[in-house]
């Protein structure tokens, strides 16, 4: 800026212009959000695979109180599996919004937890039966033992 009547600048708009670089590098540089790191950030990914694992849990639970039908009294079919996934899926999403996983790494780490707890729950229900037969039955813990071996992965 100049002055009205001359071709000098005028010194009070380069003052004004220091000032305003001074409040510049004196202010805060916007804070980076990190992907990933931390512990609070490592305890939300194994949330997320222990959701993974029960929705598969609670699927077979609904699957089961549903139809009544015990494991292996009908030959295992793709629909099987698949009516758990799809249950598992439906309950997995809606606990994606309740624990607002918005991250492909929790999606991912839930869909591993889910992935994992089709082929290896009756071990857990081997390792630990009276924890099922309260939720399940007793009829449904004897027939999964029976039917699995707690050293192979299996899907039933």
């Amino acid at each position: 800026m100049t002055a009205p009547e001359s071709d000098t600048p005028d010194p009070r708009f380069a003052e004004r212009v220091a000032r305003i670089e001074a409040r510049r590098a004196k202010a805060c540089p916007a804070p980076v959000r990190k992907r990933g790191g931390g512990r609070r950030y490592a305890l939300s990914l194994l949330g997320a695979f222990a959701v993974g694992c029960l929705v598969v849990v609670a699927a077979r639970y609904a699957r089961f109180h549903l139809t009544g039908a015990l494991p292996g009294a009908s030959p295992l079919e793709g629909g099987t599996l698949l009516a758990d996934m799809g249950l598992a899926f439906l309950a997995g999403v809606l606990l994606q919004q309740v624990f607002r996983f918005r991250r492909p790494e929790h999606t991912g780490a839930k869909t591993f937890g889910m992935v994992v707890a089709i082929f290896t729950m009756h071990m857990v229900v081997h390792a630990a039966p009276g924890l099922f037969e309260p939720v399940f039955s007793a009829e449904w813990v004897a027939q999964v033992i029976h039917l699995t071996d707690p050293t192979k992965i299996a899907v039933f």
